[in-house]
């Protein structure tokens, strides 16, 4: 999916109008719309600001290909390997709440541990 693509995708998966996400970035609708006509590239920093506005990467937006799980993790399963790829792709705030579950599970894991060997 091109640039252009993945801008919609993501405009229209945060619910804001072209006109809405114009006004957050402070340029014309007419300049927004081009960015997911393709008729416009957004620079850096536009592409810094439009990752913000929808909660994702400048990666994903840009499709920059995310490396494969490192080599020396061969003993991870397939559904170990799903997982990572999951997490690396996720919006941030999905990661972080993410994280916070495993934290709370491992914390309650490590409590419970601790009971059965007292």
């Amino acid at each position: 999916m091109s640039f252009p693509e993945q801008l919609k995708k993501a405009r229209l998966r945060s619910g804001y109008t072209q006109q809405e996400v114009a006004d957050k970035m402070g340029i014309t609708k007419s300049t927004y719309c081009g960015y997911e006509t393709g008729k416009r590239q957004p620079d850096v920093e536009k592409i810094k600001q439009l990752a913000s506005i929808f909660q994702t990467s400048g990666d994903m937006l840009l499709e920059i290909e995310i490396p494969a799980v490192a080599s020396d993790s061969d003993d991870l399963s397939p559904l170990e390997h799903q997982i990572i790829k999951n997490f690396r792709t996720a919006v941030p705030a999905i990661q972080y709440a993410c994280l916070r579950l495993l934290e709370i599970d491992a914390a309650e894991f490590s409590a419970e541990k601790e009971k059965r060997h007292a």
